[in-house]
């Protein structure tokens, strides 16, 4: 309801739906509230809020029958919180949805089609960019998702990924449970092998017996053929399959750029440079590659550094279990401060920014979608804040979404490791992508890598990350 001082507008010129004929689906989302009253104080009011949609002003609103209370806001600002609030809970109806459709489908059915198929087990979260961006870019794909009973909720995340922003929908999805869901990716990369040489697949684990009968000219791909598809696209400076990832970008709903806006607000400087450094402790916690785990020594000496050059720091990421990051990383750049001060002003710990707390999502910033948590990020490059920043961190998955979103990404790897392949797909053996580019140290810091007690990083390897840093931000 609509109200100018205590007189309830039911129509004429000063009502909404005959203000606003061509926005008509937004007034439904402005009256969104139940039983809500706008109440303003002149119909002059009224038309200048409705005439001029970004910008705010003041008026008096009541829910549900309560008080009324002053509240400041446009009329873009109202109508887009209500899409904003209703994206978050279809992309959760959505997950479930599409997992659901995707369990009634028949595997044998499923796999007699000819197009390309991925196949992922639940567990693979850091590389569910790479794949939803090769899902987004080829609407014929299909995807084979492998997980236990204790995974099903970890599969259905990556699904409301996929659903929301990649445009998955319930027939191009096959869930399959099975015991151990490692071993399950590891047949299906033989049925791979056996394919390409000639031979006739035979998998040994019952759910996966299906792909003997693949499609003859489908395609099998694992999460590396997905990074391939997408890593190609990247290098030949057209990553347009990804810049069209749905729900990620906080610019295109004000009630979201508005709530981003406020969370930056004394946390970030307009017009400066900035270094989001990415923790990454996920294999000391069972995860894949502890070996490419932080050391707390190695973070230290690279944010010490760092502010020593005057860098503005902002450090991201989830600690390891039971640690807590500005006790660990103040304890080590207070011992480097006993060599050479660094001032901490510059340093920033936002730590799980997209958490509340330890347990619940601050849905007002996070959006629908988990590459919606670096919408933060896409927000601080663009006006009002028009901020530079380099994306800094360990090789994983998840690094590959800053880039896969157009932001500068470096991240560190060891001279001649055994997987330099997965990496050069996305560098180019020359390392010449300005985009995503490789770090290249002669030790990762941790002592699993290293194979000794000794972390940390050398400092020829300390100053070639500050100096990489310093030519992304040039």
């Amino acid at each position: 309801m609509l109200f100018v001082g205590a007189t309830q507008i039911n129509a004429g010129p000063w009502a909404l739906p005959n203000l606003l004929k061509p926005k008509a689906s937004s007034v439904g989302e402005l009256v969104n509230y139940p039983n809500g009253t706008f109440t303003f104080a002149t119909e002059q009011a009224v038309l200048d809020f409705v005439t001029n949609p970004d910008t705010r002003y003041t008026f008096q609103f009541a829910a549900g029958g309560g008080a009324a209370a002053s509240k400041t806001a446009s009329f873009n600002h109202m109508t887009d919180k209500g899409l904003y609030l209703r994206d978050q809970a279809a992309a959760t109806q959505l997950r479930d949805s599409v997992f659901m459709a995707g369990q009634r489908n028949l595997p044998a059915t499923f796999a007699n089609v000819e197009c390309n198929f991925y196949f992922q087990s639940a567990y693979m979260s850091g590389d569910q960019f790479a794949v939803g961006a090769a899902l987004r870019s080829e609407a014929s794909s299909r995807l084979i998702l492998l997980h236990t009973a204790a995974e099903v909720n970890k599969a259905k995340d990556l699904v409301k990924f996929y659903a929301t922003s990649c445009g998955l929908t319930g027939a191009r999805l096959l869930p399959v449970q099975v015991s151990n869901s490692n071993l399950a990716f590891r047949e299906c990369s033989g049925v791979v092998t056996a394919r390409a040489t000639g031979q006739t697949p035979a998998p040994t684990i019952p759910q996966l017996a299906f792909l003997a009968g693949l499609h003859s000219k489908a395609r099998l791909y694992s999460v590396g053929g997905a990074t391939s598809t997408v890593a190609a696209a990247v290098l030949s400076g057209s990553p347009d399959m990804v810049t069209q990832w749905s729900k990620v970008d906080p610019s295109k709903n004000s009630y979201w750029a508005y709530r981003v806006d406020k969370f930056l607000q004394g946390k970030v400087t307009a017009n400066q440079p900035y270094v989001i450094l990415w923790t990454r402790f996920s294999g000391k916690d069972g995860g894949a590659h502890p070996e490419l785990d932080d050391s707390w020594t190695g973070l230290g000496q690279v944010i010490h550094r760092l502010l020593e050059d005057g860098r503005n720091i902002i450090v991201v990421g989830r600690p390891r279990s039971g640690k807590d990051i500005p006790t660990k990383l103040n304890a080590h750049l207070n011992e480097l401060d006993r060599v050479k001060v660094a001032p901490r002003t510059n340093l920033k710990i936002w730590g799980e920014y997209w958490k509340k707390d330890p347990t619940h999502f601050n849905t007002k910033i996070t959006g629908a979608s988990r590459a919606a948590e670096y919408g933060i990020f896409l927000r601080m490059t663009t006006a009002p804040w028009n901020c530079k920043i380099v994306h800094l961190g360990m090789r994983s998955g998840a690094m590959d979404a800053a880039a896969l979103l157009g932001m500068r990404t470096l991240f560190v790897e060891e001279h001649g490791n055994q997987q330099i392949d997965r990496t050069t797909k996305w560098t180019g053996i020359a390392n010449s992508n300005r985009l995503y580019k490789r770090v290249e140290v002669s030790e990762l810091p941790t002592a699993t890598a290293k194979g000794s007690s000794v972390k940390g990083y050398s400092q020829p390897d300390v100053d070639l990350i500050a100096n990489e840093v310093g030519s992304a931000l040039a």
